[in-house]
């Protein structure tokens, strides 16, 4: 007698799908596609090792004695080179996409957001290692810069480097794509540009962008106040001090979901840092949504 087990979706699956209807992911690539799996499916698998941070290979060990074959209604799992090419052919465009589209399952608008840049190293390498190449840096690192909500600690926006670009170039790329729910933007010197400042005016945001001590010009200090100047006694000490919270997410993000990346080119290490943002975001959403479930059930 064959016993059929009730199929349960457990909620990490379901934001995931909710996700891929937001950012409109089209279920398969081709009409002539196999369709044994689909994007959505493969979204969550991918999504998933990197929540529990294990290789391809394990990954796929774990599902098959969790039974996560029978929730996903699938009649063998993937093989674990079949997640590698879906991360591969996947344009980091769309991972991106996904992490904007975050913070529409909490519905968030009028947002203080913060930004920040951090790095994931490209390897793990054992302690031992590094002192028996006498401390010589084995590769290296994976810029990253996140724009954070400060209430919800949800990520916003994120982009990723393989070079040692400036963080200020990213300013402007990640407020613009989210410029109609942002009501201040916090940020330390690092980010101190009037480019990046009469943008967020432009675009009717408050930039609390801390201010580089520069030597005064004679024009400056006997003639008439500059824009800056100006700009400099707008600014609220109390309020940029908020910007700490994202150092708390940058901590957090390592600490749960590692600190490196094991892909080989730098294209999958970026990939692969965008994929622990989305894992971060699902993981802070339900923690939220059980917080409303409490108060208001």
């Amino acid at each position: 007698m064959t016993i059929i087990y009730p199929v349960k979706l457990n909620t990490f699956y379901q934001m995931i799908e909710q996700l891929c209807v937001h950012a409109k992911v089209k279920n398969t690539n081709s009409v002539f596609s196999k369709k044994m799996y689909g994007n959505v499916k493969l979204t969550f698998l991918v999504c998933y090792r990197e929540k529990l941070n294990v290789s391809y290979r394990r990954f796929v060990e774990i599902c098959e004695e969790n039974n996560i074959l029978h929730m996903l209604c699938l009649t063998r799992m993937p093989h674990f080179t079949t997640l590698q090419k879906f991360v591969q052919r996947t344009p980091k465009k769309l991972f991106e996409k996904l992490v904007r589209v975050c913070r529409k399952l909490l519905n968030l608008n009028n947002i203080e957001a913060s930004i920040d840049g951090t790095g994931f190293s490209n390897t793990n390498p054992s302690h031992h290692y590094i002192k028996r190449i006498d401390g010589v840096t084995v590769k290296n690192y994976t810029k990253t810069v996140f724009l954070a909500d400060n209430k919800s600690k949800l990520i916003l926006n994120v982009r990723t480097h393989s070079d040692h670009a400036s963080e200020t170039i990213d300013f402007i790329p990640l407020v613009k794509e989210l410029k109609g729910v942002l009501r201040a933007v916090l940020a330390d010197k690092g980010y101190d540009s009037m480019k990046n400042r009469m943008f967020c005016i432009s675009n009717n945001i408050v930039p609390q962008i801390a201010f580089r001590q520069h030597t005064k010009s004679r024009k400056q200090e006997f003639g008439t106040p500059s824009k800056r100047m100006l700009l400099e006694k707008q600014f609220d000490e109390v309020a940029h001090r908020r910007r700490s919270l994202i150092e708390s997410i940058n901590s957090a993000i390592k600490r749960t979901l590692g600190s490196y990346v094991n892909s080989k080119t730098a294209v999958n290490q970026q990939k692969q840092v965008t994929i622990k943002a989305i894992a971060y975001n699902l993981e802070q959403i339900g923690r939220v949504l059980k917080i409303w479930l409490f108060i208001y059930c």
